[in-house]
């Protein structure tokens, strides 16, 4: 069996690496296809010569093997639809559907299928993918290391909403600033339903900006209708630079009846009234009132964002 793999690999990074090790490791005949200098030209934002792509790319893979051939390829078919040996391809997510296609033709042509081997994502510190685009231009390290400081926008004027996103970003991030935003405007103080995702999702989308990622965390009642209640849960909308939402709930729990009459008849500050605590909203919120302070409302809110990032922390699961 042969193994296959190519790219362009204009400068190699840690995403390159781990690809690269893991069709070395089946220890079989290595090809390895090397987009042509009319191909990136044609393709690619960055034009490196070939020859000096291919030096560095012999030079890393020569530490591991001498079983390897590297090909000129001018089309994303390279040189797949020639082999007739039983074959596998190792491939990023992003390359993942081309190799699909590549079977397609092979079964148009009468070829077997060729094994494909997704390899994940390898990802930067800012939770974007490392690529050498990035890294040309000078946004990351080849280890993902960011250059620049992650900017964050959350778009609240409560303090505890702030607080709990930076305790959540310190655990996966060091270069980064959180700003936050207050140009936008909701149509009610307390969402119902869908608009509490609605809404969430409109503060993210006002403070996306030049950032490179904006929150947006509200909570809202559902009606449960098994029991007629409603409960109180927290939703949070991330959307990044490049347009990709991501939204996660928290824990909900039952908001007593009280307070949603106060809500439904338009009393003002409905909690505050129900509890007697000034500003409760940005302290430990209904939830500590209800559990003596073993759960907070940052709990719920650190719940939301977590889960909303949860999709970010290894993508390659959802492609």
């Amino acid at each position: 069996m042969i193994t296959l793999v190519g790219g362009t690999f204009n400068c190699i990074h840690i995403g390159h690496k781990r690809l690269l090790r893991t069709a070395i490791s089946f220890k079989d005949d290595l090809i390895i296809g090397l987009t042509s200098d009319d191909y990136t030209r044609k393709n690619k934002s960055y034009k490196i010569p070939y020859e000096k792509r291919k030096m560095e790319l012999e030079r890393f893979i020569s530490k591991y093997t001498e079983r390897f051939i590297i090909r000129p390829i001018d089309s994303p078919y390279g040189s797949t639809l020639e082999v007739n040996e039983p074959a596998r391809i190792v491939v990023s997510p992003e390359t993942y559907l081309n190799a699909l296609k590549i079977n397609e033709r092979r079964a148009e042509l009468g070829l077997m299928p060729i094994n494909i081997v997704r390899v994940p994502f390898v990802l930067a510190e800012d939770l974007f993918p490392v690529s050498s685009t990035r890294i040309l231009n000078n946004e990351i390290t080849k280890t993902g290391k960011r250059k620049k400081t992650i900017k964050i926008s959350i778009s609240t004027g409560n303090d505890v909403k702030e607080r709990a996103l930076k305790v959540f970003l310190s655990n996966h991030m060091k270069n980064f600033r959180v700003t936050r935003n207050s140009d936008y405007k909701l149509e009610a103080e307390q969402p119902f339903g869908s608009d509490t995702e609605r809404f969430a999702v409109k503060r993210a989308l006002s403070g996306l900006k030049d950032n490179d990622y904006s929150v947006g965390v509200e909570s809202g009642l559902y009606y449960n209708k098994i029991n007629d209640r409603y409960y109180d849960v927290h939703f949070c909308a991330v959307i990044d630079r490049y347009g990709r939402i991501t939204t996660g709930y928290s824990r909900g729990f039952e908001i007593p009846y009280k307070i949603v009459d106060y809500i439904k008849s338009g009393v003002s500050s409905p909690y505050e009234k129900y509890t007697g605590i000034e500003n409760i909203g940005k302290k430990n919120g209904i939830i500590g009132e209800i559990t003596f302070n073993k759960i907070r409302r940052f709990d719920l809110i650190y719940d939301s964002i977590e889960m909303a990032f949860a999709p970010r922390i290894n993508p390659s699961i959802y492609i």
